[in-house]
């Protein structure tokens, strides 16, 4: 709830304090008997040098001072989510080194990327060209969260044990995705019934997140980084909590430090069951924000009357907002003025006489040599193919092909083991076997330029079919074949939804690479102010 707001443009942080502490909000919120246990902000110089004012060290043994009037502690919490992007951005800008000086580099990530685009598969991330190219999203908190998380950090193991030459050495990058992302997720917990680190801090968790918060803080206090010296102008490398860097390293350290102590003071003394750090967060100013960012005409820079305005037009909406019992709500979801989309679609089990006379020969899997045909691709294949299975055994309807399905041998895959905990398919052999095709095929179509040929879709999934062996494939299913009606071939139907869905995943993500390589630069960050205020 927003109790004030106080503009605060051209205040020293003195006078920021003295709003802050003693003649403002403090003592107004405590006359209605709410306390203030915690004070969050983001890293601007001046908010740490008002904690300063207020009898806060951030940076040593005190983060936190007293309240004026009730005389308890108020913790300082610098917000994660902020912290996190100038962590980004350190990383981005500059080499740094654990104690052991092994590099920590962003090239690391900038290679996954390449190396994905350019063969048209992803090891199971999220990373992509907005993910490198992080100067243009630097107030994207979701593109420096998916930077450091474990999806990533996993791929990039994979590839090193892999022996891919382009990743060698980057254990100590790997190391440091892996612990910025469990110690976010433990500074925005959510929900009480999350896993992992993000579970609330609770008597069950505290012991496991504070060796954790101990191992981390050890960590992050030993980076290194390269800098320029003032004086000799020579390049130098000191520590990073140490540096002019500081403030998104140090800003975990404060908020492990201070939720630890939160921890001992409001749980272990019985006032709290568990915290959750996410309410500590700036998220829910950040969210009354954007709801101020649409008014004026989506301006997010209003001056101090349009601010004033829509701060009352808010608080008035937001009382007088429907109820669910009210006279008049929505009856159902119609949609108004839809079109059928009358072109007929082609099956993709047709595969006419037309289609095949423009082809020159059929093509053979075997006959042509693959640049793609690596382990590395082998490992989003078989993981795709997981995917796939799980689709197919929701789409079939007779249970006795779920059952053979499912008691055919498995495959092996150390990138699956690595991913899962314990929701991952292991795909089946001759699923694999299947999907294998497919992406050799969809390989000859890109490295041929035929991916854009009419009814290419149709196409892969004839040539597949050729190319298949299908009494060699799932030779359990050749009994409950002579089952069923001669009409009705449950492992041809099998096979054609294996191809379908696999080829419909890969077309997808060759399609999403595509449009990001065909979008122009985005000018949206970087001419704000030009298109916010164009014509005026």
């Amino acid at each position: 709830i927003p109790v004030a707001y106080f503009l605060l443009n051209g205040l020293k942080a003195s006078e920021r304090a003295e709003i802050t502490n003693n003649k403002r909000v403090l003592e107004f919120v405590a006359k209605s008997g709410v306390r203030v246990i915690a004070l969050t902000f983001d890293g601007l110089s001046g908010n740490i040098a008002m904690c300063s004012d207020l009898g806060a060290d951030i940076y040593n043994d005190k983060p936190y001072f007293t309240h004026p009037v009730d005389g308890h502690p108020i913790f300082v919490f610098l917000d994660a989510p902020h912290m996190l992007k100038l962590v980004r951005n350190t990383m981005g800008k500059h080499n740094l080194y654990d104690s052991d000086g092994q590099p920590i580099m962003f090239q690391y990530l900038q290679k996954l990327v390449k190396l994905q685009e350019e063969r048209y598969f992803h090891l199971a991330n999220k990373l992509n060209r907005k993910h490198v190219e992080w100067w243009k999203h630097k107030m994207s908190v979701k593109i420096a969260a998916q930077t450091y998380s474990t999806s990533s950090a996993m791929a990039l193991e994979q590839l090193l044990a892999d022996g891919h030459p382009e990743f060698t050495g980057c254990a100590a990058t790997i190391k440091f995705c892996r612990m910025v992302n469990d110690v976010f997720d433990v500074l925005n917990s959510r929900s009480l019934c999350s896993n992992g680190f993000k579970k609330p801090l609770m008597p069950e968790t505290a012991e496991v997140i504070f060796a954790l918060f101990a191992e981390a803080i050890q960590y992050f206090s030993t980076l290194k980084v390269d800098v320029r010296s003032r004086t000799t102008g020579r390049i130098i490398r000191k520590l990073v909590i140490e540096s002019q860097f500081k403030v998104g390293f140090c800003g975990f350290i404060l908020d492990m430090s201070n939720l630890k102590n939160m921890y001992e003071q409001f749980v272990i003394n019985g006032h709290l069951k568990y915290i959750l750090s996410y309410k500590i967060s700036q998220d829910h100013l950040e969210i009354l924000f954007s709801c101020f960012r649409t008014m004026g005409g989506y301006n997010n820079n209003p001056n101090a009357t349009q601010f004033a305005a829509s701060y009352k037009k808010l608080l008035h909406h937001n009382e007088v907002k429907s109820s669910a019992a009210a006279n008049c709500i929505s009856l159902d979801n119609t949609s108004i003025l839809t079109v059928a989309w009358g072109k007929k679609i082609k099956d993709f089990t047709e595969c006419n006489e037309e289609d095949e006379e423009t082809d020159d020969h059929q093509i053979n899997v075997d006959d042509i040599p693959l640049k793609c045909i690596n382990n590395t691709l082998n490992h989003a294949v078989l993981y795709v193919s997981g995917f796939v299975e799980i689709r197919v055994l929701n789409k079939i309807k007779c249970s006795e092909c779920v059952r053979l399905l499912d008691e055919c041998p498995e495959a092996e895959s150390d990138f699956i083991t690595r991913k899962s905990f314990g929701f991952l398919r292991f795909p089946r052999i001759d699923t694999c076997k299947v999907t294998w095709i497919v992406e050799k095929l969809v390989n000859i179509y890109l490295n041929n330029d035929k991916i854009k040929l009419k009814n290419a879709y149709q196409k892969i999934i004839c040539d597949t079919m050729r190319n298949l062996d299908i009494t060699a494939l799932f030779k359990n299913f050749d009994n409950h074949v002579k089952d069923v009606d001669i009409i009705e071939n449950h492992k041809y139907e099998l096979i054609k939804l294996i191809i379908d869905y696999y080829l419909r995943t890969k077309m997808s993500y060759i399609g999403k690479c595509v449009t990001l390589r065909h979008q122009g630069l985005s000018v949206r960050h970087s001419l704000n102010k030009t298109i916010l205020f164009k014509g005026q």
